[in-house]
């Protein structure tokens, strides 16, 4: 097989500055994490971890806090309601979806809706930078620390985000905020070498504890949290780990556990057991235990244990210890995040997840050989090299040598306030859409006859016809994700409210854009613009088209997943929505009426749209329980189709592509009874013997464009790494 192995696309993920997991009160457990490039992204934990979408930032809008709220008492109450009636109240108050905060370099403090995945709230903290963020144990008011050194407070109660009050200003910026687990009071952390605890009601201090410092030098208080049994933890520049008595604001315990900053604590609800990281690149943890010395019971924190399992700076660290998630989860600027079992720290192995999650970054036009990649701001079109022959007639053919190598055809640079949530390529090579939150933008694609370079011309007239057709349906111009037909004559648009829009693109030489239709059925409406059973407004996680043309799957962060006819601009079917959710939809390039659909847990079906029934592989492979590519902790990310194979495919994730099998054949009418019954098993043992490779590490994207042509775009991690400012590091001598 031909490979067209290309590191061209340097896409370099931004350092991981937050982390959060919800609340308990949240039904559906998510984990956000906040980028150094101001993106947020939301992972669900469940099924070794998954990311489900990504929040768009921008240039100079670093993620610096971010915090989960859930509000689980009810403030405003009606002296007539009858305790059945507030007990009612609080029960739709618990099921509404969590709130997200975040706040970074600058003043604001903004409200994200994960939904549309645009900014709901912003308020100015007239502070300056907010450096950190933490919400009270009822979802109610949020305290930010200040770059002018002031605690402010705000009621986000009932859906406000408002200020309240100022703290007591101290000298140098607050780098640290906590509640105590009873809201009883507030403690920080500064830049003046002081842990200060506070009275949320009045804004003034209670206590202030001084750590040690070195002589001249301020020591920095990254990091505090407030535990059960009246104990502050914090960790400071100097690598110490300091117990506090929070009633006397007395030292209970301290000691050295870094060999450098502090950045990061996470603790128990118990308040049991707590992880601390930082610069040197270690996760410690700490287990609180009693001992009876004489008569009295004291208690002390034992250090039990730590590992590194990261390149460079720690900066964030999030625990969930409920059963079911049982995960201690760190980020850094090595981009990367590692997921551990935290009751069984440090023993069990840890879960490293890809660094490089977006799944259409690349698009690929097959007959024209270009690749288009997009970045925050940017997007570059390369055409793919050439090399000599190969000779597959030798058992042990020698690599070809490059013909002509590959080459940058053009490099669009976009406004550094647009964040890129989407692009495409149309097969023609005719075509260049770009979508962000804010607009979608189209470029017509020429090649210069004398240079050999391609050159763009936006099409305005496209902006304002398809800005007009927003605003007469009162709609947002945004848009999470563009595709071309595979015909290159229509644009699908799926905007930030998950409106599918179908654009004619035919009559372009005459500045006319029409749009064809639009499906709202990912915003709970039915074929004729009504509500129907699933009101919910859900995000639209997925998408593909078939290779005729006619079929359009798309699919939500709900698991809600629908077919569209886009012959007679019509839906065709929703598929049964199952428990487990997708990862990834592909139509079959070579039979257009089966899609696959990947599961969380890495097992797939594929399903005969046009007859809407399973085909005869997957009623035949049903269970999958004994197929290697489940024991995979990457999800599939993607499918790719070889012409010279049609019964056979690639399922790859970031680090590994499996080759399945999947010939549809119908089992023989002539069996007898029992035969009958075990021809599937036999089918599942032979069919599922999936071999996995490893050989490409950090795949983007795999694709084919002839017959045993394969496109590989791999990112390396090493590629990654030397892009970083150097580590931490301290010399050992002696034995």
């Amino acid at each position: 097989m031909e490979v067209h192995r290309c590191r061209f696309v340097e896409y370099q993920p931004a350092a991981i500055n937050a982390l959060d997991f919800t609340p308990s009160t949240v039904k559906k457990t998510r984990l956000a994490v906040g980028r150094a490039n101001g993106n947020i992204e939301i992972w669900d934990p469940s099924y070794r971890y998954r990311l489900e979408k990504t929040l768009p930032g921008g240039q100079d809008l670093s993620v610096e806090s971010l915090v989960w709220a859930h509000q689980s008492v009810l403030t405003d109450i009606d002296e007539d309601s009858t305790p059945e009636e507030l007990e009612k109240e609080l029960e739709q108050l618990l099921e509404q979806p969590p709130r997200l905060f975040a706040s970074g370099l600058n003043p604001y403090i903004t409200e994200w809706d994960t939904t549309t995945m645009t900014i709901k709230k912003s308020c100015d903290s007239n502070g300056g930078a907010v450096w950190c963020l933490a919400v009270n144990s009822k979802g109610t008011q949020l305290a930010a620390g200040c770059e002018d050194g002031c605690i402010r407070m705000f009621d986000i109660a009932d859906g406000r985000l408002e200020y309240l009050r100022s703290f007591e200003p101290q000298k140098g910026r607050v780098l640290s905020v906590a509640w105590a687990p009873n809201d009883e009071y507030i403690v920080s952390g500064g830049s003046d070498s002081a842990i200060r605890t506070w009275n949320p009601a009045t804004g003034r201090t209670i206590h202030r504890m001084t750590v040690d410092k070195n002589p001249k030098e301020q020591t920095l208080v990254w990091a505090v949290a407030a535990v059960m049994g009246n104990t502050i933890i914090s960790g400071d520049s100097r690598g110490a780990v300091t117990f506090w008595d929070s009633k006397l604001g007395t030292v209970k315990q301290s000691m050295k556990a870094h060999g450098a900053d502090i950045l990061c604590i996470a603790v128990s609800k118990d308040g049991k057991q707590a992880f601390t990281a930082g610069v040197d690149r270690k996760i410690t943890t700490f287990k609180r235990t009693t001992k009876k010395i004489k008569e009295d019971h004291v208690t002390q924190w034992m250090n039990v244990g730590s590992r590194r399992y990261h390149w460079h700076d720690i900066r964030a660290l999030a625990l969930d210890e409920r059963p079911q998630i049982n995960s201690i989860v760190s980020g850094g600027v090595d981009v990367e995040l590692v997921a551990c079992p935290a009751a069984e720290f440090p023993k069990l192995i840890q879960n490293r997840l890809p660094p490089f999650p977006e799944k259409y970054i690349v698009s690929l036009s097959k007959s024209h050989q270009l690749v288009m990649a997009s970045f925050f701001n940017s997007i570059s079109v390369w055409r793919l090299g050439k090399a000599q022959n190969l000779d597959f007639k030798s058992k042990t053919p020698a690599l070809p040598e490059m013909v002509q190598p590959h080459q940058l055809a053009l490099e669009v640079k976009l406004k550094p306030d647009c964040n890129i949530t989407s692009s495409a390529l149309s097969e023609n090579a005719q075509w260049i859409a770009v979508a962000d939150v804010e607009q979608v933008r189209l470029f017509r694609v020429n090649q210069n006859t004398e240079t050999g370079k391609l050159e763009i011309k936006k099409q305005r007239a496209f902006e304002r016809e398809l800005n007009t057709y927003l605003n007469e349906q009162g709609a947002a111009a945004g848009a999470h994700h563009v595709r071309f037909t595979p015909g290159s004559d229509k644009l699908i648009i799926v905007t930030v409210e998950s409106r599918i829009l179908l654009v004619n693109l035919t009559n372009w030489s005459v500045d006319t854009y029409h749009v064809l239709c639009e499906f709202g059925h990912h915003r709970g409406l039915d074929s004729d613009g009504n509500s129907s059973d699933d009101h919910a407004v859900a995000t639209v996680v997925s998408i593909d088209i078939s290779s005729d043309g006619q079929w359009l799957v798309t699919g939500d962060d709900d698991n809600r997943i629908h077919v569209f006819n886009l012959d007679n601009f019509k839906h065709h079917l929703k598929l049964p929505q199952g428990t487990t959710p997708h990862t990834a939809l592909s139509f079959n390039q070579f039979r257009p009426n089966e899609l696959l659909i990947a599961l969380a847990t890495n097992a797939f079906y594929i399903y005969d749209v046009e007859h809407k029934k399973l085909t005869n592989w997957s009623s035949a492979h049903q269970d999958m329980s004994n197929c290697r590519l489940l024991e995979q902790r990457d999800r599939i990310r993607g499918v790719a189709y070889n012409p010279a194979n049609e019964n056979k495919m690639i399922l790859y994730g970031s680090a590994y592509m499996c080759l399945a099998d999947v010939e549809n054949k119908p089992v023989s009418s002539k069996l007898g009874k029992r035969k009958q019954e075990e021809a599937p098993l036999t089918k599942k043992e032979d069919g599922l013997a999936f071999p996995i490779s490893y050989q490409y590490q950090q795949i983007l994207y795999c694709g084919f464009i002839n017959k045993d042509q394969m496109v590989m775009i791999e990112r390396p991690k090493f590629s990654v790494l030397e892009n970083l400012p150097p580590s931490f590091y301290k010399a050992h001598f002696g034995a």
